[in-house]
């Protein structure tokens, strides 16, 4: 990988719970985990149930440092986060960034609360890595390391959630799960966000004819993030969050349906890599 590299990869991309593995093999069954890689930087986003692949992977590499981005603390996005390795290796460094608490609570005291008896056996006091948990509030723009901005932006989710914009090398990538659209009244906020960006990947839980069923869940649709993606110029589009009960054959025809729609539309799915 060179300097200029951005790759982005999939381990994990649905919301919930993890779908049934026998029904969901194209797919995949894990919750949401991606990883960017920007030049030699890891940068993580989401702590799902797909984190146990990424985390087998960051082993074999011998990655001993790297930037975990929570968009929020509801238990699909972190419930695997007290199985990533590294947190247990002594030579590593891992900073963890969270803002989206809508009250005092910070970063730290959220992984204690999630990680405690009688819900968890192991606490936070068995890292054995250099933890740094680091605070913000959107939109505040973080720069973990040189050449490397993220834009941050307040998402319509209960509980607060962040979504994320990573510009590195000339090029941006957005993750922007989990949120709710207004129908007709697209988020001015978010479309500035992502405006010209390369690739969103966006919460595409719902249909259109499904969506008004579930107002006030704090999830969109793959329309809604197509419409997004041509009134902000985006080039791609990797749906994602996909809603339980969704299996492949599923999917397969809403990503038939979304690119039919926008060519640039891909259904996420554990494995896909993404590389600009």
């Amino acid at each position: 990988m060179t300097e200029a590299s951005f790759l982005v990869r999939i381990w994990g991309a649905r919301g919930s719970l993890p779908g049934p593995a026998a029904a969901n093999c194209r797919f995949g069954s894990e919750t949401p985990c991606v990883e960017m890689r920007c030049g030699g930087r890891v940068l993580v986003f989401d702590a799902g149930s797909g984190i146990e692949g990424l985390s087998a992977r960051l082993r074999e590499e011998e990655v001993q440092d790297l930037d975990l981005f929570f968009s929020h603390c509801h238990f699909d996005h972190i419930i695997g986060f007290p199985f990533l390795r590294t947190l247990y290796e002594a030579d590593a460094t891992v900073r963890i960034h969270a803002g989206h608490f809508e009250d005092a609570t910070t970063c730290l005291e959220m992984v204690e609360r999630f990680m405690r008896p009688p819900y968890f056996p192991i606490t936070p006091s068995y890292f054995c890595a250099r933890i740094d948990y680091r605070d913000f509030r959107p939109p505040a723009t973080l720069t973990p390391h040189d050449g490397i901005a993220i834009e941050t932006v307040r998402l319509n989710h209960p509980n607060g959630c962040v979504g994320y914009r990573v510009n590195y090398a000339g090029r941006a990538v957005c993750y922007m799960t989990d949120t709710e659209h207004t129908p007709g009244r697209p988020d001015e906020n978010l479309l500035a966000a992502i405006r010209g960006a390369d690739v969103m990947i966006y919460d595409c839980t719902y249909t259109d004819a499904e969506f008004g069923h579930y107002v006030g869940y704090g999830h969109s649709t793959w329309e809604e993030g197509v419409r997004l993606c041509e009134a902000a110029g985006v080039k791609r589009l990797v749906l994602f969050h996909h809603r339980l009960g969704r299996d492949d054959h599923d999917l397969a025809r809403i990503e038939a349906e979304a690119q039919a729609r926008f060519p640039g539309a891909v259904v996420g799915r554990t494995g896909l890599e993404v590389a600009l």
